[in-house]
């Protein structure tokens, strides 16, 4: 489905209010940052989600650092996949750095982004 980033928007409003929602299965949707911002906002207010599943969206570093400020404060995500997002070293930084403060986050599947040698070590360093 390609719902997009107003998709996304209109499934963020939903869950803001909506508590029972544990699974969020967004892949290859047409996401961009927008997109991601918007998940990164509900992140920081949403205490059911467990799994956010969105690879194969392009939302690339800026994304990433959206969604990685949302599990700043979030204590319930335990599992989060973004294969193929567009991610670089930048952003791998910042899941790196995430890592050292988010006790929550059990599973992260990064695999098919250009994150190299350097951007392993950034996530390494945060485990």
């Amino acid at each position: 489905n390609q719902i997009g980033d107003e998709g996304v928007l209109s499934v963020c409003e939903g869950l803001q209010r909506n508590k029972m929602l544990t699974k969020l299965v967004i892949i290859e949707c047409g996401l961009s940052v927008k997109g991601a911002s918007c998940l990164g906002e509900l992140l920081k207010v949403n205490n059911s989600l467990k799994e956010l599943m969105m690879s194969l969206n392009e939302i690339g570093d800026e994304g990433v650092l959206s969604v990685c400020e949302g599990l700043q404060c979030n204590k319930t995500l335990t599992k989060l996949d973004i294969r193929s997002c567009g991610i670089s070293v930048k952003g791998a930084s910042c899941l790196g750095e995430l890592l050292k403060v988010n006790n929550s986050l059990k599973e992260l599947e990064m695999s098919d982004n250009q994150i190299g040698d350097e951007g392993v070590l950034s996530v390494c360093e945060g485990l």
